[in-house]
């Protein structure tokens, strides 16, 4: 009667053995394992009765030292995808900033410029109420072609702003999508790493039933 429950003992420890595909238990399937052999050497009368636990022991080895490679080799291009995922990143923040920062100083020039506009529209107006001075014409229209210059300028400081704001634009954009995608590797690697558990946790109820 104890020889048969030290056997179901044995056959109950094997199956959970046999369900650990995480490496967790490779140490108790090794002792197991080591523990079976001897005595097959002590026993060599009954080592069919060994032979197919101890098959079934090796094989839970190989699958869970296959798994485990599986899963290193899967971290290592993962970590070398999100490295360059952030050095991609990080390159692009510091063009983002470079950018930014030459955008300021447009806007200041314009900035200047539209108060150089604003001084030249009142000046403008002054000497345009003496238009019968010749001398006073002859600034009159020195200082029309510098405002018709500043509209130039203005014009063209504007489109390039326009430009600059687009550019950071889409740069949001682009930081919108890498986020939304490494928010949703995460995700899959976190509902990958459950579906495998459960998996596991299946294997194990239907071998124990």
């Amino acid at each position: 009667m104890s020889k048969c429950l030290g056997i179901m003992n044995e056959e109950c420890i094997i199956r959970k053995l046999v369900a650990d595909g995480d490496g967790a238990g490779d140490d108790r399937r090794f002792a197991t394992l080591a523990s079976l052999i001897m005595k097959l050497i002590k026993d060599p009368e009954n080592a069919r009765s060994y032979l197919p636990r101890i098959t079934q022991l090796l094989d839970a080895a190989k699958t869970s030292m296959h798994k485990q490679a599986l899963i290193a080799t899967t971290n290592e291009y993962q970590i070398n995808k999100y490295e360059q995922m952030a050095h991609q990143i990080d390159s692009e923040i510091v063009r983002a900033h470079e950018r930014m920062q030459l955008a300021k100083k447009e806007l200041e020039a314009a900035k200047a410029v539209r108060r150089n506009k604003e001084e030249y529209e009142a000046l403008a107006n002054v000497i345009q109420q003496y238009p019968s001075r010749q001398e006073t014409n002859m600034k009159l229209e020195a200082v029309k072609k510098q405002l018709e210059e500043q509209h130039e300028r203005q014009r063209k400081l504007e489109a390039k702003l326009m430009e600059r704001k687009n550019h950071l634009h889409a740069f949001s954009m682009i930081l919108a999508n890498v986020s939304g995608f490494l928010k949703e590797e995460e995700e899959e690697c976190a509902t990958t790493n459950e579906d495998e558990n459960g998996n596991n946790e299946d294997v194990e109820i239907k071998d124990e039933s």
